[in-house]
Order: structure tokens, then C-alpha cells, then sequence
């Protein structure tokens, strides 16, 4: 396993992904796999749907899980007489697909500007302090390898493994968070590692990002720019190309190149091709995939069915 928190990581992969992105530059692929009907025009990308989402939890089901994984952990650092009382993150700005393909929406571009976009989203809680107990009774032992330790909580349970004792008791091998996550994601053997979707959702984005339909939209979207006079080859963030700090986003600086950025992006209809291209890409790995995501959407619908009624026991 590769994380203990996967909604905060689910949560991030777009912007992630959007932030990491060179948009297309250089290194276009050729031909792609063909689109699935009319290239749509849309009027809120927000809407969008890709087909990986029907195997991905929404906006609100990630709200739903997290909240989960923090009761399952502060369950289990009660067994040890600790509390897990960390604040919950507000709400990511732009849900969705809303700016999946960069700044898309014009009133929100009038309005803040590049405002909620990566720097200035919701900032991490604080960690409470701990002393050394209660610290290993959270996270484990300090620089343990996650690929050594058991890989499903039915696992665990069967190996009899700890990160050692406190006050009396083993603490679970990675501690109370990677329990909370693996009782809540990976409760068996069988279970399917819960990222493999989140990594398919990687690779249709990176792969349509490279091809030579959306790099064709990309360059008008430049020229586009160029017209209004500005210089940017990137259309997910813009930005640093732009000589906008974060705290000019939302300033009248940000707020008319972000204007200009929005009104080039509906003349060459870039949101609609990427969204086109992608969807392609998807259905491409959906067909290639079935088997796993069929049973990755069972594990998620159980996950779900779980924190229902953890949320619903604490209030």
C-alpha cells in the first residue's frame, strides 16, 4: 500500500495532476483512440462526467470516507486510552471537474480571478502534539517500510504483527491510521488496492494531455492569448507564465488575465476536445480493466455502506 489517507489523496489527484502538468506541451502523440460522438461544447465543465468517475467516490463520498477513516483511527486510539480529535478539512473549492482542464468558468474568472486554485486552497490542520506513546500508537513505528507491513486488515489480524506495546496492548503494524484506513479500504485479501483507479484516472489525463487533438486545441488557446497579449503555453496553470504571484489571483490583474484565459478557451473549445480526448482514453482503459474495476467499485460500495453507519453511530 502506498498511503494510509486516501481520500485527502483522491481529494487531490486532479489538481495534482493539473499542477504537475506541462498542458501539452511538446511530445504530442499521434493518432489516439477514436471519440465516442460529438465533441461537446460545454457551457459548465463542472458537469462534465468522465467514465472513470463511475468507479471513483464523488466529492461528497470522499467527504463521507474521510470522516470515516478518522472515526475507525480515533476507535482505535481509544483502545489505547488516546483520542483522535484532528479537525476536519472545509471543503475543496472547484469541485468536480470544474477545473480539470484549467480555469474554465467565466463568471468565477470575473469574480476571483485564478482565486482557489492550488496556493490558496484549504490549508492542512495542525497536528495536535503527542508524546512518544501516543505517537507510536498513531502512525506506528517511526520509518517502517509500508511494503513490509501486512496489506489488508484480515492479514493483520491473522499475523499477530505490532509496532509493539503500550500500556499493555500490540499496536497494530503502521499504527491507528493505517488501520483505520485498512479496515475501511482493504479489509481482505481479495480486496483490489484502492489507488489502481486513481492510477488509471493518472494515465488517461497524462495520455490525453500528450495527444495531438487536444495539443491542436492547445496551440489555438495560444495564439488566442497571444491576441490578447499574453504569453502562457499552459493552459491548466497559466499562471507563473503570467507573472501572477498567488496573492495577485485575485486581483485586478489576475482577475482580467484569468478573463482573457477563460473567454480563449470557449473560442477554441479546448475544455470540450481534452474532455473528448480523455473520455476516449478512459473507455480505452475501462476495456482493458473490467475485471478490476468492477470489483474496485464493489469494494467502494462497501466502503461506503461502512462509513453510513459509522457516521450515523457518533452523530
Amino acid at each position: 500500500m502506498r498511503s494510509s489517507v486516501l481520500p485527502a489523496a483522491l481529494a487531490a489527484a486532479v489538481l495534482l495532476l493539473a499542477g504537475c502538468s506541462d498542458g501539452g506541451a511538446g511530445g504530442a502523440s499521434g493518432a489516439g483512440p477514436a471519440l465516442s460522438g460529438p465533441v461537446p461544447t460545454p457551457a459548465d465543465a463542472g458537469a462534465l462526467r468522465l467514465p472513470l468517475q463511475e468507479y471513483l467516490p464523488d466529492d461528497g463520498e470522499l467527504e463521507r470516507l474521510g470522516r470515516a477513516q478518522r472515526i475507525l483511527t480515533d476507535q482505535c486510539m481509544a483502545r489505547y486510552g488516546f483520542r483522535y480529535r484532528v479537525p476536519e478539512l472545509p471543503p475543496a473549492g472547484s469541485p468536480g471537474n470544474t477545473r480539470r482542464y484549467g480555469l474554465a468558468d467565466p463568471a468565477e474568472a470575473a469574480a476571483g480571478g485564478y482565486g482557489t486554485l492550488g496556493a490558496d486552497g484549504p490549508a492542512k490542520p495542525a497536528q495536535p502534539s503527542m508524546d512518544p506513546a501516543e505517537r507510536l500508537v498513531l502512525g506506528g513505528e517511526d520509518g517502517a517500510d509500508p511494503a513490509s507491513l501486512p496489506g489488508n486488515q484480515a492479514d493483520v489480524e491473522k499475523s499477530g504483527r505490532s509496532s509493539g506495546r503500550v500500556n499493555g496492548l500490540p499496536v497494530p503494524p503502521g499504527g491507528c491510521v493505517r488501520e483505520g484506513y485498512l479496515k475501511l479500504w482493504v479489509p481482505t485479501a481479495g480486496a483490489p488496492d484502492p489507488l489502481k483507479v486513481q492510477d488509471l484516472d493518472a494515465e488517461g489525463y497524462d495520455r490525453s494531455r500528450r495527444d495531438a487533438r487536444v495539443d491542436a486545441a492547445r496551440e489555438g488557446w495560444v495564439r488566442c492569448m497571444a491576441g490578447r497579449g499574453y504569453r502562457a503555453q499552459n493552459p491548466v496553470s497559466p499562471q507563473p507564465e503570467l507573472g501572477l504571484r498567488p496573492e495577485a489571483f485575485t486581483g485586478p490583474e489576475g482577475i482580467t488575465a484569468a478573463t482573457a484565459d477563460v473567454a480563449c478557451k470557449r473560442e477554441t473549445n479546448l475544455v470540450g476536445i481534452w474532455f473528448a480526448v480523455e473520455s476516449a482514453y478512459q473507455r480505452e482503459l475501462i476495456e482493458r480493466n473490467g475485471e478490476l474495476l468492477r470489483s474496485s467499485r464493489r469494494q467502494l460500495d462497501d466502503s461506503l455502506r461502512l462509513a453510513a453507519g459509522l457516521v450515523t453511530s457518533v452523530g
